[in-house]
């Protein structure tokens, strides 16, 4: 919750509130009830502020993080999955602004124009952002990822009704929604309906939410407190707004606490006239193993390629750029001048010296050859066995657009259907980029 940058300052909303109290009926049902072609206009805001200590040897160095973000999107419910959740919607995003200031370095992230119309599915508790009209870089990907889905807070609301004071236990998938937490080791987060009240002449119950949870996200072990409040329009049945304070203490592997972070985070939520959907409109906005795909861009290497999820850039600098399938899988991307190889056979014969200098045992190998029919793409492999460990190697040479590039890929042997899988798909979309572009 508090890494994710999702909290902000809360609205003044006492003066939305009607003098006039409702009489409380015995028992009220509050959940909601989604259908493909509904539509929310949902408007998030965020604030945070805190520090980390990071230890290098004997020396301890404080880093200050300040954070906030503004983003406004339209979402329409495209599909429910055999539990009648939100498995599917559409976002198109009117504004997406996100700034940190860690460690006095300023941070930007936005969604490009191009792809702020987007798909949102969702398989349990895994999101899966994807535009139809452009790849989203990694940046993109982790921003839509970690921002709360109104959608996913069914664990807010009983599954019972309820009085009022009555309280009942939040729902994990709520809990890890709200908080981000890769593993949630324990949950004391209890809800409780607290009033039920006209709001702006409408039918509204107000529940209040607290307690702690711990457990591991991308900062490593880390306990959050929460302590907040949403309201239910009790007329459409919908979530209309949330706010929420937390803090979350950063844990060292000892369980010492090594950093605070505190936030508040808001989020306004209206209905939209719903609208009908067709079978033809929804069999395009399917996830597959193209739109999926991920934009590198860096004007530092000079080119840009698309590549699967399930890799991960891990280094950049130069005219290279490393990518990391698992542990001991990894290719590695280079631009050359088209003069350093006027031929494959170069590249060829330059890896084959590696491979006999490491004194690799060569026990099978595939030649040099055309891919795919496409003219200037090479490739060739061998299956080698380095120090008890069978391993497959496969290298790639492109020329285009005056520049050579060549890819040179290692991985166990078990690992060699996927790459020869994946590796083409980012060898062909390759291409060199002008600078400062």
């Amino acid at each position: 919750m508090i890494n994710r940058r999702n909290l902000i300052h809360s609205l003044g909303l006492a003066g939305f509130f009607g003098s006039n109290y409702l009489t409380a009926a015995d028992n009220y049902r509050l959940n909601e009830v989604f259908s493909p072609g509904n539509r929310f206009r949902v408007q998030t805001t965020t604030e945070l502020s805190g520090f980390m200590n990071l230890i290098n040897g004997n020396q301890q160095k404080q880093i200050q993080i300040k954070g906030r973000s503004l983003i406004d999107f339209d979402e329409t419910v495209l599909s429910l999955d055999s539990s009648f959740k939100v498995s599917k919607s559409l976002r198109d995003y009117r504004k997406v602004e996100l700034s940190r200031i860690l460690d006095g370095q300023n941070q930007e992230t936005t969604l490009r124009p191009i792809v702020r119309r987007l798909i949102l599915a969702r398989q349990g508790s895994k999101k899966i952002p994807f535009s139809l009209d452009s790849h989203l870089t990694w940046s993109e990907l982790d921003l839509i990822r970690t921002e709360v889905c109104p959608c996913s807070l069914e664990g807010l609301f009983p599954t019972r009704m309820v009085g009022l004071n009555e309280s009942w236990n939040t729902g994990l998938d709520a809990v890890r929604e709200l908080t981000d937490l890769e593993l949630l080791e324990s949950s004391t987060i209890s809800c409780r309906l607290d009033s039920v009240n006209l709001v702006n002449n409408r039918q509204t119950a107000r529940i209040v939410f607290q307690g702690k949870v711990s457990g591991v996200n991308e900062d490593g072990p880390n306990q959050q407190i929460l302590d907040g409040y949403l309201f239910f329009d009790c007329e459409t049945r919908h979530l209309s707004f949330l706010y929420l304070k937390g803090t979350s203490l950063l844990k060292n592997k000892e369980g010492v606490d090594v950093g605070k972070i505190e936030g508040r985070y808001t989020l306004s939520r209206d209905m939209l006239p719903a609208i009908q959907l067709d079978g033809r409109t929804l069999s395009q906005y399917e996830p597959d193993g193209r739109n999926t795909r991920l934009s590198f861009d860096s004007n530092g290497t000079g080119f840009t390629f698309l590549y699967p999820r399930s890799w991960k850039v891990t280094s950049q600098s130069g005219h290279q750029a490393t990518l990391d399938y698992s542990k001991d899988s990894g290719l590695l991307i280079t631009m050359d001048d088209s003069g350093k190889y006027s031929s494959g056979k170069i590249y060829r014969d330059q890896a084959l010296g590696f491979i006999q200098k490491q004194q690799m045992r060569i026990e099978k190998q595939e030649l040099l050859q055309v891919f795919n029919g496409m003219p200037g793409v090479e490739f060739f492999s061998w299956d080698v066995e380095d120090a008890g460990r069978r391993f497959y190697l496969l290298y790639y040479f492109h020329r285009l657009d005056g520049k050579v590039f060549t890819f040179s890929c290692k991985c166990p042997s078990e690992n060699k259907a996927i790459i020869q899988n994946e590796i083409p798909g980012i060898v062909v979309s390759t291409r060199p980029v002008e600078k400062g572009r």
